[in-house]
């Protein structure tokens, strides 16, 4: 009896492989390509490793943006950026951005309400008008990943975190008589977060976004730069 037993579980066993093996032979090419939709690794290999070495170059960028949350004026900042990348994950960067003030539809109307009034910011402090931001920053870019569509590949990007110090220039009115306002620089500090999207190993297309704190007056602001431009890379 148990050797017929054996037999038997020999049969079945022989009979499952070659089932087994017949079924990978019959797979239909369609088999072979859905594995790619579906297989995730294979989708996006990594989202950790940067495709690009930066370790040792240098960065210029070109940007354009708004700082948003001014009420009087609306800043457009014009930026020029230069990097240092002195590990694959940290660089020391320079800023400098020329403000292109006009003013708020709030600031036109306090300065002429209309019917006959006089502005209503006689007798008051004015508030500041910005026309530069500068700053020194450190870089820390520790998120590496890619954006892809299944198997293929769209690009590379990095996220970076901006921790500064630097100086505001602005146009400020120390008291309330008239008397024409007053240019200063004054320290500021900020912080921020650098997005890049590489588009090959020189070019990459980046976006900014620091915020910034100093004091023109009584009071603390906060100011946030919005940027988005062009950067190259040495190779």
């Amino acid at each position: 009896m148990p050797s017929r037993l054996l037999s038997a579980a020999l049969v079945v066993a022989l009979a499952l492989v070659t089932a087994t093996s017949a079924s990978a032979e019959d797979r239909q090419p369609i088999d072979t390509e859905l594995e790619k939709y579906w297989n995730v690794e294979l989708a996006v290999p990594t989202l950790t490793n940067a495709t690009y070495s930066r370790k040792g170059a240098f960065e210029a960028a070109l940007g354009f943006g708004v700082v948003p949350n001014d009420s009087y004026y609306l800043p457009l900042p014009l930026s020029v950026k230069l990097g240092y990348h002195m590990t694959e994950s940290l660089a020391l960067e320079f800023a400098f951005s020329y403000l292109v003030t006009p003013q708020s539809d709030l600031m036109s109307f306090l300065e002429s309400p209309g019917g006959g009034q006089r502005s209503l910011l006689d007798g008051v402090v004015k508030p500041p008008r910005m026309f530069m931001l500068s700053a020194l920053d450190l870089v820390y870019s520790p998120f590496h990943g890619k954006v892809g569509v299944f198997d293929k590949k769209l690009s590379s990007f990095d996220v970076g975190l901006v921790l500064g110090v630097g100086m505001i220039g602005a146009e400020t009115d120390a008291t309330e008589i008239e008397d024409p306002l007053e240019t200063s620089f004054l320290p500021a500090g900020h912080w921020g977060v650098a997005l890049r999207f590489f588009a090959t190993r020189w070019l990459n297309v980046r976006a900014d976004i620091r915020q910034f704190a100093y004091k023109p007056g009584d009071a603390v602001l906060f100011p946030v730069e919005f940027t988005f431009g062009v950067s190259f890379l040495t190779i």
